[in-house]
């Protein structure tokens, strides 16, 4: 790393990190360098790495992967299912027992989403279970026949009529719990889902772990901030040639763009319960467009951000046309910004006047495979829209005037995804509002909304 950017505490991260598409869906191979042979990390007794993933952007959120630090130098990350055997508790894993008045249901829930054996194909997209053979359930030791099974929300009732056994063909009463039955829930759940598939964005961070007795836990890793993030959507490693590229690109973006607040889609997390019921939400694929805990995405939060870009492009004629919703105003065009924070389709910007537009779809220059800008539509939509919902956090706390901006402008422009300065982690708060200059008096002081503005007027 260039002198200035070190880490304040914590041993250097790993160098050479590349993320490698293993030619089959939804695996990656991660790959780096030993961290132990670094000079910058003598002092530290490292035992191993961490490794972080986000499905959103290079900025995060990053979620931990690997349950104890790596001790090699590879990680194959890959969609993995294990079998689980749980005990059914009689008072937490029941939601029904069969005392209501009007329904006689069995119905118990699983601690972990069901899914479908993944022995028939592994690697493959797990696929949520919807058939009693999904499953086996014991009372008592003897294995009972389920009616039905829900695998989203782990939910299996089972078969309270007397059914008919095809081999002896005879009446079998059902066989139903008492409180003080053992009963044993035998299924299949997902542990790690990769993502792939429609433009899907994986992000990787490896970070260093070493020995520290001053922490409660014993152990120091690097920052994730000092960390490369690393893509398999990118072939190559950028290169000192087009790193200075992206630098006078983002010169030209300071000097002319427009500075705006981006909101990335989720594509993942906690589904939301905006719909009347669950299973509804599974077979029609489609969230409530009103919620507002999902904001029409489906999972709750709706977007990552904001995060603050700066866009370049001429606008058009604002027209305003009569449909048959009644008036809308039409203005789309293309802009073009830099090579982060990665966007697809769908995702939405916020401007200064609080007009907010989407995302279409999006085109990526490239040299040998490696990304250096990103060119997109975008298109106005109404204040009816629930994207005008999604709250801009973080800009109340601002102090009043002062040039809000995301870094200091004395230091040279950090390239996202490289050693040589700090990839920023987390979302932004900050926001352009007024500037202040120092040396002139405020009585005669104009201010203006930008560096480039009091750089040129000052």
């Amino acid at each position: 790393m260039t002198a200035g950017w070190d880490p304040v505490d914590g041993p250097l991260p790993p160098h050479n990190v590349q993320a490698i598409s293993a030619f089959w869906p939804g695996m990656i191979d991660v790959r780096w360098d030993d961290p132990s042979i670094l000079t910058g990390n003598t002092a530290y007794s490292i035992v191993g790495v961490n490794v972080y993933r986000s499905d959103v952007s290079d900025k995060g959120p990053f979620h931990l992967l690997n349950p104890y630090p790596l001790g090699g130098t590879f990680w194959r990350d890959f969609t993995d299912n294990q079998q689980i055997t749980e005990v059914v508790r009689w008072d937490t894993s029941w939601y029904q027992r069969g005392d209501a008045s009007n329904s006689r249901r069995w119905m118990l829930r699983t601690q972990h989403p069901i899914v479908k054996n993944p022995v028939q194909a592994p690697y493959q997209r797990p696929t949520p279970a919807n058939s009693p053979t999904d499953v086996t359930v014991s009372i008592d030791g003897q294995v009972v026949p389920v009616d039905d099974v829900f695998g989203p929300r782990g939910e299996v009732t089972l078969t309270n009529q007397p059914w008919i056994d095809p081999v002896t063909e005879q009446t079998v009463p059902p066989v139903l719990p008492t409180e003080s039955s053992e009963v044993l829930i035998t299924y299949w759940t997902n542990r790690n889902h990769v993502r792939s598939g429609l433009d899907a964005k994986l992000w990787y961070r490896i970070t260093t772990v070493a020995l520290d007795d001053t922490t409660p836990s014993g152990l120091i890793e690097t920052e994730l901030k000092f960390t490369m993030p690393v893509t398999q959507m990118n072939s190559e490693t950028l290169d000192y040639i087009w790193r200075e590229a992206i630098r006078r690109n983002n010169w030209i973006l300071e000097q002319g763009g427009e500075r705006v607040k981006v909101f990335l889609r989720k594509q993942s997390g906690i589904q939301c319960p905006c719909q009347f019921e669950q299973r509804s939400r599974t077979y029609s694929k489609q969230p409530d467009s009103r919620c507002l805990i999902c904001y029409g995405t489906g999972f709750c939060g709706g977007y990552e951000g904001p995060y603050e870009i700066i866009v370049c492009g001429e606008e058009p004629e604002r027209r305003i046309a009569q449909t048959d919703r009644g008036r809308k105003l039409e203005n789309a065009y293309e802009v073009w910004f830099g090579p982060s924070p990665m966007l697809t389709q769908r995702d939405f910007i916020v401007k200064q006047t609080n007009e907010r537009y989407s995302v279409g779809p999006v085109r990526r220059p490239q040299v040998r495979g490696v990304s250096l800008q990103q060119h997109f539509q975008i298109g106005y939509f109404d204040e009816s829209d629930i994207r005008y919902k999604v709250p801009v956090t973080g800009i109340t706390e601002l102090p009043w005037p002062q040039t809000r901006q995301e870094r200091d402008p004395t230091v040279p422009f950090p390239i996202i995804g490289t050693q040589y300065a700090p990839a920023e982690v987390g979302v932004h708060k900050a926001t352009q509002m007024e500037t202040e200059k120092d040396n002139i008096p405020d009585e005669r002081e104009q201010r203006g909304r930008t560096p480039v503005w009091v750089n040129i007027n000052y």
